[in-house]
C-alpha cells in the first residue's frame, strides 16, 4: 500500500480546453465561430450547410461542455493541407482553445502522412508559434494556388501566406521548422 505524506493538487483540466474531432451535433457553433470573425474580416465565412459537408475536416476546442474553438483542416493532394477557418470565442482567450486546435490539426496531418501544410492568415504571429513561416506567394504550391483561384471569394490579396513543411519517415514525423511552446 503507498500513502502519501502530502496533499497533491492536481491539475484542473477544466482550465483548459481539450480539442475534439468535429461530429455535426458541432455544426452550429462553428458556424457561429467562423460567423463571428468572418464580420470582422479576419476569416472567410461558411454557411452551416459548407460546415456540415465538411464536418471530417473540423476539430474543435471544448470547454466545460462548450465549443469555444475550431479549425479545419482540408486536403489539397496527397501530401499538402490548408489549415482553415481557425476560430476562438473571444471570452475564451486564456484556456489554450487555439492551441488545443492547432494542435489537434498538426496531429491529423501527420497521421495522414502529410508532407507541408499552408495557410492564409492575417495573424501571422499566432501561427508561427506552431511552427509555420511566412512565404512568398510565388513559394506556395501550384495545387494550393490553383485550388484557391478555383474558389469564389478566396483570393491571396491582403494576406499572409504561410506553410510548414512537415518531414515523415517509417520513425515518425518532424517538422522543418522548431516548434516553439
Amino acid at each position: 500500500m503507498i500513502m502519501l505524506t502530502r496533499s497533491v493538487r492536481m491539475p484542473d483540466l477544466e482550465d483548459k480546453a481539450v480539442a475534439v474531432n468535429a461530429a455535426p451535433i458541432h455544426a452550429a457553433a462553428i458556424c457561429r465561430l467562423i460567423s463571428h470573425w468572418a464580420e470582422r474580416g479576419l476569416t472567410i465565412q461558411r454557411g452551416l450547410r459548407q460546415i456540415v459537408t465538411s464536418i471530417d475536416q473540423f476539430v474543435v476546442a471544448i470547454h466545460r461542455g462548450r465549443v469555444v474553438g475550431c479549425g479545419a483542416l482540408e486536403l489539397v493532394s496527397d501530401q499538402i493541407g490548408e489549415i482553415r477557418s481557425i476560430a476562438v470565442c473571444e471570452q475564451a482567450s486564456r484556456i489554450g482553445a487555439g492551441r488545443a486546435v492547432m494542435d489537434a490539426l498538426i496531429a491529423k496531418a501527420h497521421a495522414r502522412g502529410l508532407s507541408e501544410l499552408v495557410l492564409l492568415t492575417k495573424t501571422p504571429d499566432f501561427f508561427a508559434r506552431f511552427g509555420f513561416e511566412t512565404v512568398a506567394p510565388v513559394e506556395l504550391p501550384f495545387e494550393y494556388v490553383a485550388m484557391i483561384a478555383q474558389q469564389p471569394g478566396r483570393t491571396l490579396e491582403g494576406k499572409i501566406a504561410m506553410r510548414r513543411v512537415l518531414a515523415c519517415t517509417e520513425a515518425g514525423c518532424v517538422t522543418s521548422a522548431a516548434h516553439a511552446s
